[in-house]
């Protein structure tokens, strides 16, 4: 076993960091994929796990002595595919932010082949030679920068998106529904932008290593290329698992618009109840005061009707004789 130099140590500790956010990260997946049974909380199981085997075969390649060739190997493939699943993951929750557009799928499927393509000629090219004092590794120059801009590719595309769709897609018309968009766009774009700062300074870094160094680890020579591939663990399998933050907040602005629909419900039900209870008092004050009136005049109408107004002309008559006698 090569003596362990400071990067060796470093990236022994930064892969543990990675190994215990990815366990964390497992059993929070599978209980949310419980729950929801979503697609995203599944995808995340499968990050994690590949995450899980990442660490220690990456610690396990750069401390191997013999069985150079298949122990690297192993490790390039569990590297790519946990790479690439987080690039799936990313280009999923893009889709469904976006309404599922198809010209977004179209886009996020070219993407991910591409990655898929690098990570076959990073296996093809990349070589690995057994020596006596232990295993000789070439990175290949040309592989690890078409994989590095892949990534920045993933990264830039769902922040565009990202911040397309909630320029496009936030309503215009009722008030509730456009603030409780406007809101979980706005935790989006913040998820997107911080993700893709911390994501672009692991890629710069790499792709600036990748153009002006050495990309060939020799035995117990120390190198800042061992860093690289710890590093990138460590920050990828946080990106993921800050996803279960970004949900609470999400949830926490859902509950909180709801909650004040609510209860915008029920002090619109309450003034209901109160016009009508006042529309029924002024009601009743009506039929109060109207009833007098109205028995006066049903007696006038009963009066008329039982003693017929007699000819002006014949009462006037009348009243003369009875004068004369």
């Amino acid at each position: 076993m090569p003596a362990l130099s400071t990067p060796i140590v470093a990236a022994i500790f930064l892969c543990a960091m990675a190994v215990e956010s990815a366990i964390k990260g497992f059993f929070l997946s599978i209980n949310k994929f419980n729950q929801s049974k979503t697609p995203i909380p599944a995808i995340m199981i499968v990050s994690n796990l590949l995450s899980l085997a990442y660490g220690p075969l990456f610690i396990l390649s750069i401390l191997a002595t013999e069985d150079c060739h298949n122990t690297v190997l192993a490790f390039k493939v569990v590297m790519h595919l946990f790479f690439n699943s987080f690039s799936f993951f990313l280009l999923f929750k893009t889709w469904i932010v976006s309404q599922k557009r198809f010209t977004v799928a179209c886009a996020a499927f070219l993407l991910i082949v591409h990655r898929f393509i690098w990570a076959g000629c990073d296996w093809t090219w990349s070589n690995t030679l057994q020596t006596k004092q232990g295993c000789f590794y070439l990175q290949d120059k040309v592989a690890i920068i078409g994989i590095t801009t892949g990534g920045l590719l993933v990264d830039v595309f769902c922040t565009c998106v990202t911040f397309w769709s909630a320029m496009r897609d936030v309503p215009k018309t009722e008030e509730s529904t456009a603030s409780k968009m406007s809101r979980i766009y706005r935790v989006l774009v913040a998820d997107n932008v911080l993700r893709t700062m911390f994501v672009l300074a692991v890629n710069a870094f790499t792709l600036n290593y990748s153009m002006y160094s050495s990309l060939s680890v020799t035995p117990g020579v120390p190198t800042v290329l061992l860093l690289i591939p710890a590093i990138s663990h460590l920050v990828y399998t946080e990106a993921i698992n800050v996803e279960f933050f970004w949900i609470g907040v999400r949830n926490d602005i859902i509950q909180e618009v709801e909650l004040k629909a609510t209860d915008e419900e029920e002090d619109d039900y309450e003034q209901q109840q109160q016009q009508h209870h006042t529309y029924g008092q002024r009601q009743s004050q009506i039929r109060l005061t109207s009833a007098p009136i109205q028995r006066f005049d049903n007696d006038k109408d009963q009066s008329l009707r039982n003693y017929p107004i007699r000819n002006h002309s014949m009462s006037h008559s009348m009243k003369m004789q009875n004068q004369g006698r």
